[in-house]
């Protein structure tokens, strides 16, 4: 694991609404994955992920926030998500919790998505894989396979939604992806013919916490 460079943690922050930044020196939350990716990108983030290492801690901070911002709640079995349109959704991330950062960027499944950002002993901190600036700079998937109960459909969808957005894959990641889904058919009963596996393969190519309830909401920007 290495940090991000100065100048683009300050930037992450500065893009970073206030009272997000307040809740997570409050609560000790963990900022992680695509908002920082895709303010380094320069590209628009569309939701904001948080991260904690107990479910009291992120309930605490949702509770407040909701209230704060007079928010509409959306619950998953994966996040809790606060809606407060135009501003950008929040996603307290309640299915998995972690001790710390690294535990966090270690989590993600490809290496773009692998940075976090955190407030400890008065200080702004930040943590990335070793490959997120080369990958990020070369638009390239690499799947890091993690070690997590997921819906095993769920990264196949995230490619989709990559490739869209113009980076690549290369042909072992995408196997690794696929080596997944596959694990998941083989233990369905359904998938002793060709028509059933299609079947199990639709029910898990489906993606985790899409929001669609904010479809054709357009978050502004609430930088300070």
């Amino acid at each position: 694991m290495t940090s991000l460079l100065e100048t683009d943690l300050h930037f992450v922050l500065t893009r970073l609404p206030k009272d997000i930044r307040n809740l997570m020196k409050k609560h000790g939350l963990i900022l992680g994955g695509g908002f920082i990716r895709e303010v380094i990108a320069g590209n628009k983030a569309n939701d904001i992920d948080l991260f904690g290492a107990t479910l009291v801690q992120l309930l605490s901070a949702t509770l407040e926030l909701q209230q704060d911002r007079s928010a509409r709640k959306f619950e998953t079995a994966n996040a809790i998500t606060l809606i407060s349109a135009p501003r950008m959704p929040v996603q307290f991330i309640k299915r998995w919790l972690f001790p710390d950062a690294n535990a966090v960027v270690a989590s993600f499944d490809f290496t773009v998505c692998q940075a976090a950002i955190w407030f400890a002993d008065g200080h702004w901190h930040s943590s990335i894989a070793d490959r997120f600036y080369p990958d990020l700079a070369a638009r390239c998937l690499v799947y890091t396979s993690p070690a997590r109960e997921e819906e095993a459909g769920g990264s196949m969808m995230r490619v989709r939604k990559f490739l869209a957005r113009g980076y690549t894959i290369q042909a072992s990641s995408l196997a690794a992806v696929i080596a997944r889904l596959i694990g998941k058919v083989r233990n369905s009963d359904m998938a002793q013919t060709e028509e059933g596996a299609a079947k199990v393969l639709t029910g898990l190519l489906r993606e985790v916490d899409r929001l669609l309830v904010i479809d054709g909401v357009d978050a502004v920007e609430e930088h300070q």
